[in-house]
């Protein structure tokens, strides 16, 4: 029983604080794995810029993208911004 209770414990924990995204190198998809700097139960996320070659404008974002970029941003990063302006996209842009 208690070696289940550790396992679920370590479970819970990966869950909460490793998170994914794919990114395209050298012509095949790789998932990048990344500690998360606060605990959330979203493991997959979506680095607007993994893929891209330039930086994308930011009047130029659906909602859904800029919700992708800020939740990449807060997760993996541990920026919180509510990407307003254009320097906010380029300050998520760094690795």
């Amino acid at each position: 029983m208690k070696k289940l209770l550790v396992a679920a414990v370590l479970a819970l924990l990966a869950v909460l604080y490793i998170g994914y995204y794919e990114a395209l190198e050298d012509g095949d998809i790789e998932t990048i794995l990344f500690i998360k700097k606060h605990p959330t139960l979203q493991m997959k996320f979506y680095n607007i810029h993994a893929n891209d070659g330039e930086i994308r404008k930011v009047e130029h974002l659906t909602n859904e993208e800029r919700t992708w970029i800020i939740d990449y941003c807060k997760y993996r990063l541990g920026i919180e911004t509510d990407l307003k302006t254009q320097n906010n996209i380029e300050t998520c842009s760094k690795k």
